[in-house]
């Protein structure tokens, strides 16, 4: 069998940075978004719980208020903690109704909306409100000078019969 050819750091210079998870591994059916409580289960914050605050689909991980933290320095030279990913299979979603972890599952609506129902009760676990910055407010806008009103944007300028005449 051939061997490749010896790299170079210059030549690996694609597969810098932070690493993603490959095509084949990412989760398909996220079961965990932002605001739900989850328990961990295995790593150093072994058996505790907390909110999830953000969820990386491109690494499947996910980062929990409180838990896997690290301390970090900032310009002022002032040291702080944050928090760190966990990968989505070390975390378990709380079901609310028993307070325990649990696998989940999930449903379809005639709607087509999802519904996540507990394995360990068998009760719908509610998705959780999207965090403030991502909510979208209903703005009310006032027509400028500028605005073309709806009857003339629609009116038909186009006759496709006659031009095809021509």
């Amino acid at each position: 069998a051939a061997c490749a050819p010896p790299r170079f750091d210059a030549a690996r210079f694609d597969e810098r940075g932070p690493k993603m998870a490959p095509k084949r591994a990412l989760i398909r059916t996220w079961k965990i978004r932002a605001g739900d409580t989850v328990y961990v289960n295995s790593g150093k914050d072994k058996q505790s719980s907390g909110e999830v605050l953000m969820v990386d689909h491109r690494r499947n991980m996910l980062k929990v208020k409180g838990l896997n933290l690290r301390k970090v320095q900032d310009e002022d030279g002032n040291y702080k903690n944050i928090e760190k990913k966990i990968h989505y299979s070390n975390c378990a979603l709380v079901d609310p109704a028993a307070g325990r972890p649990t696998r989940v599952g999930l449903t379809f609506t005639e709607d087509g909306d999802a519904v996540r129902i507990s394995h360990l009760t068998g009760h719908v676990i509610p998705w959780p409100d999207p965090p403030k910055h991502l909510q979208k407010e209903a703005q009310e806008w006032d027509d400028g000078p500028k605005d073309t009103p709806p009857e003339i944007a629609l009116k038909k300028t186009y006759d496709y019969h006659a031009d095809n005449e021509a």
